[in-house]
């Protein structure tokens, strides 16, 4: 039943151009950018500089193929983008199999942003590589989108890497309708996921003295943008269905609802009596003028004592809608 929340929603794609994307906005490092379709996306928390990275699995496995790309944020005060693409190309320029294939700009919005198609060999690598760099500067940082595959490959995907790097957006986006909400005294918290993909924009939180893979609190807070629901039993029973699917014991209990056109709201509760691997939710969902918003604390029990639903009931209706 681990994260159920992400099984009720349909996350929807948009087309560009030939190739099928799906929007990925990372809100903490202020940039956004299309994954092909059936690419598998991955953080490396061992390189701070190193925000995400893409890789494509073969269709018919989950073997991954030589395409990736991956995008790095780097603090560079009071430079520019020319400034950093100058200095780039000096230090990848020092590699004796370096070649400059071509280069060019993309301006939106007034801003620009330089692109190079290069080929390089690595270090202890037989292979040669080809690679599409897209160099963009914003808040005082350096963006870098780096999409590589291997050279014979190269005619097949320079149309993927520069649709891909179209999509590539940096700096602080327009506010959007967000459900925020105030965390209880007691635990210090820590934002573990801060990201958009397609209309699907998700936080996480964990107590600061657990990890990603051992939790016993976990809560989410997900907002699905432009959408709404106009029976609120509706989204209860998504959340249901989804929580039976993931664990034949979940069981289900309304705990309060409004359902009219001003306002629409629900609140409820999932647990796993007699789970081997139990862990139960605590809901809250709510329309907002704009969008629809889910939030739920994960605790990894049986069933929730009544101090917790308590406690948490009142957190969550205290809870606004706001725009950041």
């Amino acid at each position: 039943m681990k994260y159920v929340l992400l099984c009720a929603f349909v996350l929807l794609s948009f087309i560009a151009r030939s190739q099928q994307l799906v929007s990925y906005r990372d809100t903490a490092n202020h940039f956004s950018v299309g994954i092909p379709a059936g690419w598998q996306v991955t953080r490396n928390k061992q390189i701070p500089a190193l925000k995400l990275m893409a890789r494509r699995l073969s269709a018919d496995s989950a073997r991954f193929e030589p395409e990736n790309f991956n995008i790095n944020v780097i603090d560079e005060p009071r430079s520019n983008v020319d400034a950093v693409t100058k200095k780039l190309l000096y230090y990848i320029s020092r590699n004796p199999y370096f070649k400059l294939v071509d280069s060019g700009s993309i301006v939106r919005n007034g801003k620009r942003m330089i692109w190079l198609d290069e080929i390089h060999v690595e270090e202890n690598r037989p292979d040669t590589f080809f690679a599409s760099v897209f160099i963009d500067y914003s808040d005082n940082k350096t963006y870098l989108l780096t999409a590589t595959t291997l050279l014979p490959f190269s005619a097949a995907y320079t149309p993927l890497f520069h649709q891909v790097g179209n999509s590539f957006l940096t700096g602080r986006a327009a506010r959007k309708e967000r459900l925020k909400i105030t965390l209880p005294a007691g635990i210090k918290w820590i934002m573990i996921t801060d990201t958009e993909v397609d209309n699907l924009a998700t936080r996480q939180f964990l107590p600061a003295d657990e990890t990603p893979q051992q939790w016993t609190l976990l809560l989410n807070n997900m907002t699905m943008e432009n959408a709404r629901i106009d029976n609120i039993d509706l989204a209860v029973k998504n959340f249901s269905d989804a929580a039976a699917k993931n664990a034949s014991q979940a069981k289900t209990t309304l705990l309060g609802k409004e359902n009219n056109p001003q306002r629409r709201w629900a609140l409820f509760k999932v647990e796993t009596p007699g789970a081997g691997n139990p862990e139960s939710q605590l809901y809250y969902v709510v329309q907002g003028p704009k969008s629809f918003h889910a939030v739920f604390i994960a605790q990894k029990t049986e069933t929730l004592p009544a101090a917790f639903i308590s406690k948490w009931s009142a957190v969550f209706k205290s809870s606004k809608v706001v725009y950041e």
